[in-house]
């Protein structure tokens, strides 16, 4: 099978901040099908090699600006990166016209049996074109907050959301908020057919190769993302502010980078609380060996939603105690009646007193081999096969 994964952000180099999960799922992917070829298409940045290859796939950059300096909206992520600076929609064009030319050239030269668009909005338009131009099936991945992108523009939005879903061979969302925001734009017995050609998987979790992993710096509790304002991480700090007020400050530790820095940062009072900046390879195995409990605060912010944090499942997986809020959509997981109970669990983040008391529970949680033999399901060398068999079947 000839694969073409079309992805709208890609780490750039080892120790990038972007979140790998394509690239991981590539891997997996040839990892359990080693006849596959696969190329991933993603957005050029300036100094970036326009070829590179990753673990199990080629690696091909578009750049859709010029000069390269100026490709300002792909990293760390489009849709913060347009609600900070109105200016960039003025790239959306060129970036989606230059996405679709470098798929297109990649496509006649490599006749991809398959074209795979992460994100619906907007790779998923250029999988639809490649459709109707070359014949080529396309699968979707819906990751937050894609469909939401088609809802604003209207009846005329939505129609052409309907239109993407419905010519591709199957579709994934990452949890069962997303399939029913999708199922809801269909009725009838195209809803139920729809429903036949709808997989709910988050992406996965790297595998534990059962190496004993150095432990760093001890932290009570910790959390790793990318500092977005949907993450919560403003709410956590003030929490974590509030129990300091009572004299309690737990070792609380905040690991990645990005757009929210300097504003988390300057948030920090009496509470205990490092940033340690992005961790990758051996620093952030130190760092998951060194936290005790992990928290995920997420609260979606201005149509900005959280999908399945990955680091959510990584903890989960490490039975290590987490405390979560609703818009993680932990709730969305098939497993969660087997893990309610193993979790502490604040629905609204916002609510700083409850947030606060969370945290108090968090300290108390004892580790759960429960949630790390229930979640195991989810690292990549089990979950591939629940990608690759829809797909299997569909192109069959």
């Amino acid at each position: 099978m000839q694969v073409l994964m079309l992805a709208s952000t890609l780490p750039r180099s080892a120790g990038d901040m972007q979140a790998n999960f394509v690239g991981e799922q590539a891997a997996a992917w040839h990892a359990a099908r080693p006849d596959a070829r696969i190329t991933i298409l993603a957005p050029h940045s300036a100094g970036v090699a326009r070829r590179d290859a990753v673990p199990g796939a080629e690696v091909v950059r578009f750049q859709y600006f010029a000069p390269a300096s100026l490709q300002n909206l792909a990293y760390p992520a489009i849709l913060p990166n347009l609600k900070r600076n109105p200016l960039l929609w003025a790239q959306v064009p060129p970036f989606i016209l230059a996405e679709y030319f470098a798929a297109r050239r990649i496509a006649k030269h490599t006749r991809p049996t398959l074209t795979y668009a992460h994100w619906i909005m907007p790779q998923g338009l250029v999988a639809w074109r490649l459709k109707r131009e070359l014949g080529i099936p396309y699968v979707l991945q819906n990751h937050s907050s894609d469909l939401a992108v088609f809802d604003k523009a209207g009846a005329i939005g939505r129609q052409r959301a309907r239109v993407l879903l419905r010519e591709a061979a199957h579709y994934f969302c990452v949890n069962i908020a997303q399939r029913d925001h999708a199922l809801g734009l269909f009725e009838g017995p195209e809803r139920e057919a729809m429903a036949a050609r709808c997989s709910v998987l988050p992406m996965g979790i790297a595998d534990d190769d059962g190496a004993a992993r150095p432990a760093g710096e001890r932290y009570d509790i910790a959390t790793i993302s990318r500092l977005s304002r949907k993450k919560g991480l403003d709410l956590l700090i003030r929490a974590a502010e509030a129990l300091a007020a009572r004299g309690i400050r737990p070792r609380i530790a905040i690991a990645g980078d990005g757009e929210e820095r300097a504003r988390l940062e300057a948030l920090v009072d009496q509470a205990d609380i490092t940033f340690t900046g992005f961790l990758t390879g051996d620093r952030k195995d130190a760092f998951l060996a060194s936290v005790d409990r992990f928290a995920f605060p997420a609260l979606a912010a201005d149509g900005d939603v959280e999908g399945m944090p990955v680091a959510m499942l990584e903890a989960m997986a490490r039975g290590r105690p987490i405390l979560v809020s609703r818009d993680t959509n932990v709730e969305m997981l098939p497993e969660w009646s087997d893990i309610r109970g193993e979790v502490v669990f604040v629905p609204n983040p916002a609510d700083i007193a409850s947030l606060a008391t969370g945290l108090q529970s968090l300290l108390e949680t004892a580790p759960s081999e429960q949630l790390e033999r229930t979640i195991g399901r989810y690292r990549w060398s089990n979950l591939i096969h629940e990608y690759l068999d829809p797909i299997e079947a569909a192109l069959a």
